[in-house]
């Protein structure tokens, strides 16, 4: 077997870069050599080591959201001063941590990989690898899987460099599969974002015993070998008839699209008041979702959002308590109309496999079209604290919704573990959710048969998945051309 490492970048990379007011090691004094001496068997955390540690500990169980430097330095025991000596900021601070658990957790899966001389074993020793570094330290593990997604923009283009490193060494080893031999036809971010259910799973209750972890393990094991390919032929997945052309992405959407509330008439113009409340709530929440996009959720400011809603500061706080309280209700608003108009699509179609293509299809069209909604629903909630991440999750569940019919598909779809659906749900979701952060919402219509591909590929076979799916996307190519 050809040995392929998924990170292709040495490791040390990720190492946290020495501030310049700190001195060098290099010249430091060399230890004493007497043996079993406390020095030597406990150093002294350095003020870096022991601020990154309280990061790293106040991050994963309060939230980046909530963690301020004043929390920081009193876990840590150091100065104000220390810290800025140490750090620029509190981002500079977070981003130095999330390096240092990306670093120990794919350093983990990179060396389970590199170690495994049959490549059939490589997916199980990928597993085993995470799950013990998640129960070895959960704390650097939820910082990696979730709450890295929380950081401001220097650690989002840090973790999108990560993680196209991690795809491009990835891509590498699935098309080294020795002649004979089965590898997976599904994107490497989708098979991160789906592996996030281990983290969360297993983090969730901070610990998770024997039988569960292989319990939780084998199902994954499960879903990934649904994608199994023969090593000869080439991965559709991540090839060009995975993405639709310009021309046909831009067919006509299924369903309508989201409403856009416009100003109401000046004067007495007599509207129920039904009808004038709905109309201001709309505004308020396009005008949240759209200064969140632009600002990030930290500095976007109430009174800018009531400004640009058309109302005054006093009347928004006579609906919504604070920021947090106005995030959580634009979020609800986001999921339910972007659920309400999937689901349309979806029951309009004959055939599961019509109606999986036509809701996601919708889906990528309001994303398309409302891209601060679709950010504020799938980027926005890592920076808003705990509850607005865990209703973020359940928006991932409730793909499954949409899922139930394939397990009747065929007989071999009854077998597969219920898992699939949360797993196909946040592999799909880390796709949208990397071209929304990224700015490429305008892109993910030309994703729509890759996303398809990932979800009905396991209860079909990736075989006829790619026949039903090129099918479906010829059809909607048809229409788009007449």
């Amino acid at each position: 077997m050809v040995s392929v490492s998924p990170i292709p970048y040495a490791l040390d990379d990720l190492e946290m870069p020495r501030n310049p007011r700190q001195p060098s090691r290099s010249g430091s004094k060399p230890p004493s050599k007497r043996p079993d001496t406390v020095s030597e068997v406990a150093p002294k955390p350095s003020h870096s080591e022991r601020l990154l540690a309280a990061m790293t500990q106040l991050a994963s169980s309060d939230g980046y959201a909530e963690t301020s430097v004043a929390d920081v330095i009193s876990r840590a025991g150091v100065s104000r001063q220390t810290f800025y000596e140490c750090f620029s900021d509190r981002e500079d601070c977070f981003l130095a941590a999330y390096r240092q658990s990306a670093r120990q957790v794919l350093g983990a899966l990179t060396r389970a990989i590199d170690s495994t001389s049959d490549f059939s074993r490589a997916p199980r020793a990928a597993l085993e690898a995470i799950l013990a570094q998640i129960a070895e330290d959960p704390e650097r593990s939820w910082l990696f899987f979730v709450e890295g997604l929380a950081g401001g923009p220097r650690t989002t283009a840090e973790r999108e460099r990560m993680l196209q490193a991690f795809e491009r060494g990835a891509e590498d080893f699935l098309e080294s599969a020795p002649a004979l031999q089965m590898t997976l036809d599904i994107p490497p971010r989708a098979l991160l974002g789906a592996i996030r259910i281990a983290a969360i799973r297993c983090i969730g209750a901070w610990q998770l015993n024997v039988d569960d972890a292989t319990s939780l393990q084998d199902d994954l094991l499960a879903w990934m070998s649904s994608y199994a390919v023969p090593s000869g032929q080439a991965r559709w997945s991540t090839g060009p008839h995975a993405l639709l052309g310009a021309r046909a992405a831009r067919a006509p959407a299924a369903t309508p699209l989201l409403s856009r509330p416009g100003p109401l008439p000046r004067g007495n113009h007599r509207l129920p008041r039904g009808v004038v409340e709905r109309n201001r709530r709309e505004r308020i929440i396009r005008a949240t979702a759209e200064a969140i996009q632009a600002e990030g959720y930290e500095d976007a400011k109430v009174a800018e959002i009531a400004r640009a809603a058309g109302i005054g500061r006093d009347v928004l706080y006579r609906r919504f308590s604070d920021k947090r309280h106005l995030f959580l209700a634009a979020q609800a608003h986001a999921t339910q109309e972007i659920f309400n108009g999937c689901a349309r699509a979806y029951f309009a179609q004959a055939t599961w496999p019509e109606r999986v293509y036509a809701g996601l299809a919708t889906l990528t069209e309001i994303i398309a079209a409302e891209p601060a909604l679709a950010h504020l629903q799938m980027v926005a909630p890592y920076g808003a604290g705990a509850e607005a991440i865990e209703r973020t999750q359940q928006t991932s569940g409730m793909y499954a919704v949409f899922l139930e019919e394939g397990y009747g598909y065929r007989p071999q779809a009854a077998q597969l573990p219920r898992l699939c659906s949360s797993a196909i749900g946040d592999a799909v979701f880390e796709i949208l959710r990397g071209q929304i952060a990224a700015g490429h919402a305008s892109e993910l219509p030309r994703h729509v048969p890759q996303l398809a591909y990932i979800t009905i590929a396991p209860f079909t076979g990736p075989a006829a998945a790619v026949e039903l799916i090129e099918g479906l996307a010829g059809r909607r190519a048809d229409g788009a051309a007449r």
